[in-house]
């Protein structure tokens, strides 16, 4: 009898832990369904004297390839903040960053890319991180990069201020973050956003291919 409730108290944890992931991908969908739709102001190209007129629609195009990553940190920023006890802090928050789990004691300052900030920029952060630090002292205060030179990523300790924070790119920081089934997890967020990424490129880049 005990092992057959321990069987069934196994796989209703299975099941739970997919309709968890589920729910997820669908907030993931929506979140980036919403990002895309938002209307942009209407695309201008700088005038240059010696560009050819022939030159115009792919500078068009370069703009519109621009306006699309440029959504990308925002993306990363409401897709991580919608998973299982993290909160997006948005714009605004006292702290200055981005991302906590208050049930995890973890808070993030998250980047799209490794080179986003430059030194004075990365400096203002570990700040801000460090002064949370000194604040929450039991909290883990990363600094995140999502791409960085390596898929791999990196995972480093760092004393700025008298205070200890944390380094985190890449596949380190989404193991951080989804723990054991990051893999699993970041490939499936992964195809939501190219698909829609490509649905959104079709429709704003007058191609007449479609999508199944």
């Amino acid at each position: 009898m005990e092992y057959k409730i321990n069987i069934i108290l196994k796989y209703e944890k299975i099941v739970n832990k997919l309709i968890l992931q589920y729910n997820y991908y669908n907030k993931v969908y929506l979140i980036v369904k919403n990002i895309f739709n938002k209307k942009v102001e209407k695309n201008k190209i700088m005038y240059d004297i010696l560009d050819p007129e022939e030159l115009t629609k792919y500078l068009l195009i370069s703009l519109k390839i621009k306006h699309i990553q440029m959504k990308y940190g925002l993306l990363w920023q409401k897709i991580i903040g919608a998973y299982n006890n993290f909160k997006d802090l948005k714009i605004g928050n006292k702290s200055g960053l981005d991302i906590i789990s208050e049930e995890r004691k973890i808070v993030i300052e998250l980047k799209n890319r490794y080179n986003t900030d430059n030194a004075a920029s990365k400096k203002t952060n570990f700040d801000k991180l460090a002064l949370f630090k000194k604040n929450n002292p039991e909290y883990k205060c990363v600094y995140g990069i999502i791409n960085d030179k390596r898929e791999e990523g990196k995972f480093l300790k760092i004393l700025h201020n008298e205070q200890e924070i944390y380094y985190y790119s890449a596949n380190k920081l989404f193991e951080l973050i989804y723990e054991d089934n990051y893999k699993e997890i970041i490939n499936s967020i992964l195809k939501i956003i190219k698909k829609s990424i490509y649905k959104y490129i079709l429709n704003n880049f007058n191609l007449s291919k479609t999508i199944n």
